[in-house]
C-alpha cells in the first residue's frame, strides 16, 4: 500500500501525521521530518502507481464540482481530468493538484504547501461520494469508457470570451459548458 500522508502542525514540538482522512498519529515533528525524507526519496512507496489519497483527491473534484449534475455531470468532470492528462490515470493527480485548474481547488492549489483536507471533508459528506470514488476507482481500472465530453479539456457555466477565443465549444452536459483548445 503507498502511504499518503498530511502533517498537521501542532501546539509545541508534535504533528499529527495524516496516513488517511481518519487515521492519524500523534508523533514527535522530527519523526514526520524523517517520514517526509524518506517518502520524497522513494523510500516508502509501494508498487501501487496512485495512492488511495490521491483517488481521494480526484472524487473530491467530481463531487465539488459537479455533484448537483449527477453521474452523468461528474463523469463528463472525470474525462475533462483524463484528456488533460493525455489519457494516461496516472498523470491525473498532477492535473488535478495544477494550480488554478480546478475551481472547488483554487484557495487550495494556490498555497505553497496544499492541504486538501477541507475539501476531502466536504465531499466526503455528500452523497455522491460513494459514487465518485466507484468512478475514480473504474478510471483507474481502466473503466472509463467513451468520453462524453468528446476530448474537452476545460468546462465551466459561463465560458468567458477569452476562453472562447481561443477554444471550441463542444457540448453541453448538465450546466457545464465543454470546450477544447482550438488546434
Amino acid at each position: 500500500m503507498r502511504y499518503a500522508v498530511c502533517a498537521i502542525p501542532r501546539m509545541g514540538l508534535t504533528t499529527h501525521l495524516y496516513i488517511d482522512m481518519k487515521t492519524y498519529l500523534h508523533v514527535p515533528w522530527f519523526a514526520t521530518a524523517l517520514f517526509w525524507i524518506l517518502q520524497s526519496a522513494g523510500a516508502l512507496w509501494a508498487s501501487d502507481a496512485v495512492s488511495r489519497y490521491e483517488r481521494q483527491i480526484i472524487a473530491s473534484v467530481l463531487v465539488l464540482e459537479a455533484a448537483n449534475q449527477g453521474e452523468e455531470g461528474m463523469l463528463a468532470v472525470l474525462h475533462v481530468i483524463n484528456n488533460r492528462a493525455g489519457g494516461n490515470p496516472e498523470g491525473a493527480i498532477g492535473q488535478v493538484a495544477r494550480r488554478k485548474a480546478f475551481t472547488c481547488l483554487n484557495s487550495i492549489t494556490s498555497q505553497k504547501h496544499p492541504d486538501y483536507g477541507p475539501a476531502l471533508a466536504k465531499a466526503m459528506k455528500d452523497r455522491t461520494w460513494p459514487l465518485a470514488m466507484r468512478m475514480v476507482d473504474d478510471y483507474f481500472a481502466g473503466r472509463l469508457g467513451h468520453d462524453i465530453t468528446e476530448g474537452a479539456t476545460h468546462y465551466c457555466i459561463h465560458p468567458p470570451e477569452s476562453w472562447l477565443a481561443e477554444m471550441v465549444v463542444i457540448k453541453r452536459i448538465g450546466k457545464h459548458v465543454f470546450l477544447r483548445e482550438i488546434s
